[in-house]
């Protein structure tokens, strides 16, 4: 598809500014996930698209490019905002690459490095299993060793949050795909995000233990749950 794209645009000689817009608009159809959406690139986000292809060239990232996008552009809009950064999910280290590259903050990344734990009743046993998105943390932290300012903690969270049990967010990423899991990252890092400060989940609403977890947790706070455009992704901002 991108090939025959590149070659209508040859034939009809567009100007750089469509040609590069349609060939982002390609791209992102390309790597997305369930469908296609619309995109209206900018040159702005133009550095974002590369290091997100870049990353996906060189390791995997089960993140199609409008959800990798969103996390660069809330981990970018949060610098300002007072705390440190978390992921609670971290897979082979691509999103913790993303996030590290557009913030000096601390990182925190938290996962059980052995795969997904054990499914509850809330969660459906077709769409995952015990054991899948497994990478061991010695890959991550060789993936990741030109970077500064990242602690790795293995285990089942929140068993392995001791010690940042007094630290403020100004952003964390949820992948964690479960039911508990998801539960769980909100009950500790809620009360721990300065106000301004935002949650990313992905899967919401795609599995139905996330977006419970969710829809429960958030029934009686202010904020609301934002399903961003065009991915599987809720965003909430502390208020």
């Amino acid at each position: 598809m991108m090939q025959g794209l590149k070659n209508v645009l040859k034939k009809v000689a567009l100007s750089s500014s469509i040609t590069t817009y349609l060939q982002r608009a390609s791209s992102l159809y390309l790597h997305g996930k369930g469908g296609y959406a619309i995109f209206p690139s900018h040159l702005q986000n133009d550095h974002a698209l590369d290091l997100i292809h870049t990353i996906k060239s060189e390791n995997e990232m089960l993140l199609s490019d409008l959800e990798a996008l969103q996390i660069y552009v809330t981990a970018q809009k949060t610098e300002k905002i007072p705390g440190e950064i978390a992921e609670v999910g971290v897979y082979k280290g691509g999103s913790a690459k993303l996030i590290r590259e557009v913030t000096r903050k601390p990182l925190h990344l938290f996962d059980t490095f052995e795969g997904l734990p054990e499914l509850s009743k809330s969660d459906d046993p077709k769409s995952f299993k015990s054991g899948d998105c497994y990478a061991t943390l010695e890959s991550v932290q060789v993936y990741l060793k030109e970077y500064s300012d990242i602690r790795f903690y293995k285990g089942l969270f929140p068993q392995t949050a001791g010690q940042i049990k007094n630290t403020k967010f100004s952003f964390v990423h949820f992948d964690v795909d479960m039911y508990e899991s998801t539960k769980s990252c909100l009950e500790f890092f809620y009360p721990r995000m300065s106000p301004g400060g935002a949650m990313i989940s992905h899967d919401y609403p795609g599995f139905v233990g996330v977006k419970k977890a969710f829809d429960e947790f958030f029934v009686d706070k202010p904020e609301i749950i934002i399903e961003t455009f065009g991915t599987g992704q809720a965003l909430v901002i502390k208020v």
